[in-house]
């Protein structure tokens, strides 16, 4: 009696649904979470297994037949109803008990994990497919922009040609230079690309420090004067002509 009663303070103390049926297939006991998440409310007993499993259990006049293995170390995904006929995924484990008097299942409602789990891979998938697109609109993107910078470059290189004023000179080097940048800037986004699928690498390149100075005063000397402002640049002998990207 101790041990019985120990027994039923345990199972009615668990998460888990525990119900126990004889081999009719007539329920003999519920714990209260049993009761509480198949909604019987203390109607649990005496209530027919193939109520709760009406997928895996057929009443038969012996009592019952199912394709269920009764073994405590085999789980098994399986659908189990409420009173109200709605049903819910569960992880059971059957097992016989008394020398096959008794039949104990222990059920845990998963139902919420699956969820979840589908969720996550609808998630998954929907990034999969934002990121396709995205790489094929930054490559449409890149290729348009290319074609009218490909236009201004063009035509700048074949007045830098045929023009001799040095004033225009400067210009078109500008210009040109912008173009460059342009250039550069469309690599950089399709760069991004490639450090999203991890295929990126850091190079290092030599650059003239002077001359990127002075085309950095050349892009905004305008604007400066309009503003009536005076723009400086003094550089230190101790600076390198030539710098490594990385110094």
């Amino acid at each position: 009696m101790i041990q019985e009663n120990l027994s039923r303070y345990v199972f009615d103390n668990m998460s888990e649904m525990v119900i126990v049926f004889d081999n009719r297939g007539i329920i003999g006991y519920g714990n209260k979470a049993a009761e509480s998440l198949l909604e019987y409310e203390y109607q649990l007993i005496g209530v027919h297994i193939c109520e709760l499993f009406p997928n895996e259990f057929r009443e038969t006049d012996d009592g019952f037949y199912t394709n269920i293995q009764f073994d405590k170390n085999l789980t098994q995904e399986i659908m189990v109803y409420r009173a109200n006929r709605t049903c819910f995924l569960v992880e059971a484990k059957f097992s016989e008990q008394k020398d096959a008097i008794e039949n104990i299942c222990i059920l845990k409602d998963v139902s919420n994990v699956k969820y979840l789990e589908k969720r996550v891979k609808q998630v998954e998938q929907d990034a999969e497919d934002a990121l396709k697109v995205k790489s094929e609109f930054v490559a449409n993107v890149t290729h348009e922009l290319r074609t009218p910078v490909n236009g201004i470059l063009g035509n700048t290189r074949e007045l830098m040609q045929r023009v001799e004023d040095e004033k225009c000179q400067r210009i078109l080097d500008l210009m040109e230079r912008g173009c460059n940048d342009m250039h550069a800037l469309i690599n950089n986004i399709l760069d991004f690309s490639k450090l999203e699928a991890g295929k990126f690498t850091l190079e290092k390149r030599e650059f003239d420090f002077r001359k990127t100075v002075d085309y950095v005063k050349g892009n905004h000397i305008h604007k400066i004067t309009e503003k009536g402002l005076q723009f400086f640049v003094t550089i230190s002998p101790e600076v390198p002509k030539v710098i490594i990207g990385d110094e």
